[in-house]
């Protein structure tokens, strides 16, 4: 059983204190791991505009009690108090990863901008957020990344064509069972998409009958597929502060399984791009998120 453990981190809280903790656990059990990092400001509190608009974004709110999870510095942040720089104010973090065996990848640049606006943008302001984000990658690495994960699974035709000229090894930036190639408005890219295949902590958090560590665990190791590769992702603010606990929990009862623990880059750089069935990417909705989701069609086509 292979799991690839993939860390979103949308917030400079997230990276300074829920960062560092998931790394000190994870070398601890000697797991390796993929970080995603949005490269810009921290606009959290911008987030909230999401009430108005994503159904059923107050009740996640409150079921996966946010305002203690994320701190009030982070829910303000961007409004009522000034946004924080999230990856070139941490730089030392950030390399601090990769130094320890980790990937770091890019996570957009404003995460929230991306998430919640991203149809409203033009090509040449999603092309600016894609710019910005790699400029600060390499200002931080002096390279760039080889692996993309979008804010939110959002994503579309003109963020994915500008994507694929980045010469990237792979994105992750879609809800699905298995690697593909994108296909949308009759395009098909190149780059090597790998999608997420389970659900969020924050997806499945104090649902009936997932209130406790032990049988959060259970549910995820009863949908850990031992034939494919499970993406699972976690996040910096969630797992990496009042879930810690829990995470590491799930990460010690895959290891005493015998699961195998990769990281994107390098899943990624065993697949034969020509030889991956090609995938419609449409929006969806998923039980536990409020709003839209990019996700690969089912029947994918070779």
């Amino acid at each position: 059983m292979e799991i690839a453990l993939k860390i979103d981190v949308d917030t400079h809280r997230g990276l300074e204190e829920g960062v560092p903790r998931m790394a000190r656990a994870l070398a601890s059990a000697g797991v390796t791991a993929s970080f995603y990092i949005a490269m810009g400001p921290d606009n959290s509190g911008r987030a909230l505009m999401r009430v108005f608009k994503n159904r059923g974004f107050a009740g996640k709110m409150m079921r996966t009690r946010a305002v203690s999870m994320y701190g009030l510095r982070t829910i303000l942040s961007g409004t009522l108090l000034p946004s924080r720089p999230i990856a070139l104010a941490l730089p030392g973090i950030v390399r601090s990863l990769a130094d320890a065996g980790f990937e770091v990848g890019v996570h957009g640049y404003d995460h929230v901008r991306w998430q919640d606006r991203i149809d409203d943008l033009d090509e040449a302001e999603i092309r600016s957020e894609l710019e910005e984000a790699f400029e600060a990658y390499r200002a931080i690495f002096r390279e760039s990344p080889r692996g993309f994960a979008a804010p939110g699974w959002r994503t579309n035709a003109i963020a994915m064509k500008l994507l694929d000229r980045m010469g990237l090894l792979y994105r992750s930036d879609t809800r699905g069972t298995a690697p593909y190639r994108c296909c949308i408005e009759g395009a098909t890219f190149d780059t090597p998409e790998i999608p997420t295949t389970l659900p969020t902590l924050d997806e499945v958090l104090n649902r009936p009958g997932l209130d406790d560590t032990a049988s959060i665990v259970r549910f995820y190791m009863d949908r850990m597929s031992p034939e494919s590769l499970n993406v699972h992702t976690v996040h910096a603010e969630t797992e990496g502060m009042q879930q810690l606990d829990c995470f590491v929990a799930l990460v010690r009862a895959a290891s005493e399984r015998g699961a195998r623990f990769v990281r994107l880059a390098d899943f990624a750089a065993g697949l034969k791009r020509d030889e991956l069935p090609r995938g419609e990417v449409i929006r969806t909705t998923l039980e536990g998120r409020a709003g839209w989701i990019s996700a690969q069609a089912p029947n994918a086509a070779r």
